[in-house]
């Protein structure tokens, strides 16, 4: 079970998306023209991502960057060692907030 203590904000609007599924940059933008006061929170599960099997650690970046400029914030979650290294040596861990994994 996931901890979202931090995120107990009334006020958020925290989405959980599927990235195999859904485009992040038009739903960012849709939900944030909806109500430009606060900015959404999509939340992502990056334990079965097919872009990064297909296409890489650079096309993932680049679609949460273009989904950060479209107006939402990050949360990933399920992020296995090597995404987690990867976030931090482009430092865009300082930009998308990775939920720790529980330890079970």
């Amino acid at each position: 079970m996931l901890d979202f203590s931090s995120l107990s904000d009334p006020t958020a609007r925290v989405y959980t998306i599927d990235l195999n599924q859904t485009d992040p940059v038009r739903l960012a933008s849709r939900l944030y023209q909806a109500n430009p006061r606060q900015r959404p929170q999509l939340l992502i599960d990056c334990q079965h991502l097919e872009c990064l099997r297909t296409r890489g650690v650079s096309h993932l970046a680049s679609q949460l960057l273009l989904t950060r400029q479209a107006g939402a914030d990050i949360l990933l979650y399920n992020v296995d060692t090597v995404l987690c290294r990867a976030l931090h040596l482009l430092q865009l861990h300082l930009l998308f907030r990775v939920i720790p994994t529980p330890i079970a």
